[in-house]
């Protein structure tokens, strides 16, 4: 969950600033891009197996990485480029007037001003990865078992093992509740930023 959402927020950003900003690809790719989360998992798991088996990333944690990143990315670049859209393009024409190239000004003035909408978005990738089930099922193994699968684990066909699954739900808990904590003021001001834009 941690390297997947590492490696997607920062592709995103970019990705969100071209869109909002260039109109890279126009309506039509913004429209494919978002339309990749229409497709239900289950029409993509056997593809994705199949091409992780022949690259060996099955039962991996790199494998498990670029899958949650596939699916992260689309998603997150339409979160960012609603958060992007609404700063006020004067304050980048003003720094690009003072010297700025186009990656200064993403870097040192837009990415600053937005960091609510970009921590709100990496902690949305962070909970998608921490609770995905079915990619996990079936792309990873016993040693790669991420959380759900585990949890799952504890219905076994001589019951459910009732101690190991109330251990095993009140560990996934844990990692929320700390995040929660730590980032609820960014996470408020996040929202709060993308739903009067």
């Amino acid at each position: 969950s941690i390297g997947s959402t590492l490696l997607s927020v920062p592709i995103a950003a970019f990705g969100g600033y071209a869109f909002a900003r260039y109109r890279t690809g126009g309506h039509p790719l913004q429209f494919i891009v978002i339309g990749t989360q229409m497709l239900p998992g289950v029409v993509l798991i056997l593809p994705i197996f199949v091409i992780f088996t022949i690259v060996k990333l099955t039962d991996s944690l790199l494998g498990m990485i670029f899958a949650y990143m596939a699916f992260n990315i689309p998603f997150l670049v339409w979160i960012l480029m609603g958060f992007f859209d609404g700063i006020p393009e004067d304050i980048e024409e003003a720094a690009a007037i003072d010297g700025l190239s186009p990656i200064g000004i993403l870097l040192r003035i837009v990415i600053p001003i937005s960091t609510p909408g970009i921590v709100s978005s990496a902690i949305l990738s962070f909970i998608m990865c921490w609770n995905e089930f079915l990619f996990a099922l079936i792309l990873t193994g016993p040693a790669t078992n991420t959380v759900p699968v585990s949890i799952a684990a504890m219905v076994t066909q001589r019951g459910v093992l009732i101690g190991k699954l109330s251990a095993g739900t009140t560990i996934a808990i844990i990692p929320m509740i700390i995040i929660s904590i730590f980032v609820k003021k960014y996470l408020v001001k996040g929202l709060t930023l993308g739903a009067i834009k």
